[in-house]
């Protein structure tokens, strides 16, 4: 490796990565960078026997540490993460990824960023990680297939039919499934192994010894969060912002509705608010783990975040263990000048309220100081830390939610105009686009760092290349794509469905009796399970309609007791589980094995936008599926025309989880109210924190629809609800009525975006 003085007061390291071209250089800041990067250690014999689950035998120990992988939501962010060390960076076009408000890429800048990145061996994984909806397969096939010939190490999927058409047409990719398909089991793991993955992006809230767990097992390569913004919500399962607006935190358009504050009590607060994952003091125990990547989150982030943060990390990664103390005192010191919120550990530990910032501002960035208005376009502040022109600064609303960011464009310290000013100085702003509010200030980017990326030699090589790049010509959707021809039952009126009930508790099952349920679905608790037990001679006829639902989130904690539940069931006759996450299919499978009946239905959370994700679901074991609640009205007609695959449910009324959270709250009864007036309860779902909204979904117009190919039944839920028994002589009538009533449709008119 070559070596060379930094102009820093410390020795640096910097040396020329593998494939690099001439004359680029890589530093690797601190102390201790000048040393060789370590194998990892080997396991102790302790930490092998800690692996061996009775889940399966452990996996074969990687020799080599984990890549580091950052984020590039700009070219200047890309630019940052390959000088400051990073193993693969990950970014996304401008359709398509779950970060539509990212600066993101085109297409000729793809192939510039992958060939300069290739240069210097550092791989390229493009996020392609929304759902897709039937209208947009043809458009989301060729940005695939065009970005398949600039050969990018990866592709990063949610969406389970994009995911098939990459498998089927460019197999030599490889295929790594979003966190957004919130993995955190092992069955989740292997069930992504058969849907053709080869990595598997774990969810961010995993604790560390599930993370060991998985790693240890897992058939497939893992992907773990290292740093960056956490939700309030699990991975995947945030429905809120959708609910709110139509943007969909699944499809890259989310609102942040987790950041406002809301009041309860009589007191208002950030009540879902996140700090951000900092897993810095971790990285010695995670590094002994087989895991291959540890990710950075950050594609909204701007170039000095990334530097900042990439650097921090890879002193770490490069750290020998006698010197571990001090990289980590030097990385923590870079990481507390990394724009973001307040930093925590907690969810390595356990999911606790350590991750939870009720009572600060939701806000991100680094705090500048309280602005105080002068006149329009002008503010007064005393600087808690250096500040420059150009910087972009962010000022929180009185609402608690942040207004648009803007840029100083002067700076007057005594009257006179300066280019920065440092700590402790009592200065004016000035910025055409100032909210005239007071308030913290919070800093979200350099703009003198974002120039100087800007201007570097590797910006410079993309935009030229991409000046000039030639594109492959757009290839068409594939025949085998189309709708195929049908495979299940025939059309049935919406409003001739028969009912899907959805109860909380067995005891309630004879006051929905007016409804006349095809199917009952009971949550698999153990209330439950000993009541069917307790009254099986009296309840014997009703077995063939019980569905159990599996709870959202099954840790392995939890998982061989709820195996044995499922295997119990299913020795006691019966056979219809309903399951909301992909490794839920596999439980229901492998405890069913040998019973030629069983039938696995999936919830809305598994809900599919278009007919190749539906029939991927099919394919991966459901006997039917229920439609996605975001679905807008343009998508429920175009679905409804392709020939089902499976059978088809639809969540017709109830309140369903808006944030599903490992987060603990206090189970109040009191109301939770935005500032906007909306009202939302809290409760809970199996182990797990749920926010519901006070109004239900009621999705009446669907009755007016044509009849529903493959059509199975309406899902009324009515777990959340006060009075059952009214409720459901109300619904009877409603549904008679061709939808009478009042609610939430969702999405259905204002659109999904």
């Amino acid at each position: 490796m070559n070596q060379k003085k930094s102009k820093k007061s410390k020795p640096q390291a910097v040396g020329s990565r593998p494939g690099a071209q001439a004359g680029k250089v890589f530093s690797r800041p601190g102390p201790i960078a000048d040393k060789p990067a370590p194998r990892r250690p080997e396991p102790t014999e302790v930490q092998k026997q800690s692996f061996e689950r009775p889940d399966g035998p452990a996996r074969p120990w990687p020799p080599s540490p984990p890549e580091l992988l950052a984020p590039a939501g700009s070219k200047a962010a890309w630019a940052a993460a390959m000088d400051a060390g990073a193993d693969a960076i990950y970014l996304g076009l401008n359709d398509f990824s779950a970060r539509t408000y990212a600066d993101n890429f085109s297409l000729p800048e793809l192939k510039a960023v992958i060939d300069e990145s290739r240069r210097a061996g550092v791989r390229i994984y493009l996020a392609l990680n929304s759902l897709i909806k039937e209208d947009e397969l043809e458009k989301a096939f060729k940005l695939l297939a065009a970005a398949a010939s600039f050969e990018p190490d990866a592709f990063i999927l949610q969406d389970l039919g994009l995911a098939a058409l990459a498998r089927r047409h460019f197999p030599h990719i490889e295929r790594h499934a979003s966190t957004l398909t919130a993995t955190h089991s092992l069955p989740a793991l292997i069930m992504l192994k058969k849907a053709g993955f080869s990595r598997a992006v774990l969810a961010r809230e995993l604790a560390l010894d599930e993370i060991a767990a998985l790693a240890a097992h897992s058939p497939i390569d893992v992907e773990v969060f290292i740093h960056g913004a956490l939700c309030f919500s699990f991975s995947g399962l945030c429905l809120m912002s959708s609910f709110l607006g139509g943007r969909s935190a699944l499809r890259g358009g989310c609102t942040q509705p987790c950041r406002r504050v809301y009041a309860r009590g009589g007191k208002k607060s950030a009540l879902f608010s996140t700090a951000d994952l900092a897993a810095a003091p971790y990285i010695n125990e995670l590094r002994r783990l087989p895991i291959a990547s540890f990710k950075i989150e950050g594609r909204m982030k701007g170039p000095d975040y990334v530097d900042r943060v990439v650097r921090a990390y890879r002193m770490l990664l490069d750290a020998p263990d006698r010197d571990w103390p001090y990289a980590l005192a030097e990385a923590e010191n870079i990481l507390a000048e990394a724009p973001g919120r307040g930093q925590t550990c907690a969810p390595l530990v356990a999911a606790g309220p350590g991750a939870l910032a009720p009572l600060a501002s939701a806000a991100s960035g680094l705090k500048v100081g309280f602005l105080e208005p002068v006149e329009s376009g002008r503010g007064r502040v005393k600087l808690a830390r250096a500040i420059e022109v150009q910087d972009r600064v962010r000022l929180p609303t009185r609402a608690g939610e942040e207004s648009p960011a803007f840029n100083i464009k002067g700076i007057l310290l005594d009257g006179l105009s300066v280019p920065a000013a440092s700590a402790g100085s009592a200065v004016e702003l000035l910025s055409s686009k100032m909210p005239a509010l007071e308030g913290m200030l919070f800093k979200i980017s350099s703009g003198r760092e974002e120039k100087a990326f800007m201007a570097s030699a590797l910006v410079k090589a993309v935009k030229a290349s991409a000046a000039g790049a030639a594109l492959p010509p757009p290839r068409k959707l594939p025949a085998e794509a189309s709708p195929w021809p049908k495979r299940s039952g025939g059309a049935i009126e919406v409003r001739r469905l028969p009912l899907w009930v959805w109860l909380e508790k067995a005891e309630d099952m004879p006051d929905v009796a007016v409804l006349e349920p095809k199917k009952i679905i009971l949550p698999l608790t153990a209330p439950n399970v000993r009541h069917i037990r307790r009254n099986r001679r009296r309840l014997k006829n009703e077995w063939p309609r019980l569905v159990f639902s599996l709870p959202p989130l099954i840790f392995y904690r939890r998982q061989a007791v709820l195996n044995k539940e499922i295997s119990g069931l299913i020795s006691f006759g019966f056979r219809d589980f309903m399951v909301s996450n992909l490794g839920q299919i596999n439980m229901a499978q492998r405890a069913g094995r040998e019973v030629a009946d069983l039938k696995i239905w999936g919830d809305h959370r598994l809900g599919f936008l278009n007919h190749l994700s539906e029939a991927a679901l099919a394919e991966l074991g459901l006997a039917g599926i229920a439609f996605s609640l975001e679905a807008d009205e343009e998508a429920f007609k175009r679905l409804w025309k392709t020939p089902p695959p499976a059978q088809r449910l639809i969540y017709f009324y109830g309140r369903p989880a808006l944030f599903t959270s490992r987060f603990p709250l206090d189970g109040r009864k009191t109301p939770i109210v935005s500032p906007k007036g909306e009202k939302f309860r809290l409760a809970l779902e199996g182990e797990e924190t749920v926010i519901m909204s006070d109004r239900p979904v009621f999705m009446a117009p669907l009755l007016k629809m044509p009849p529903l190919p493959g059509g199975e039944g309406l899902i009324i839920d009515l777990r959340f609800e006060p009075g059952i028994a009214e409720k459901a002589r109300e619904l009877k009538k409603a549904v008679g009525d061709a939808g009478r009533g009042q609610g939430s449709i969702f999405n259905f008119k204002r659109g999904l975006i």
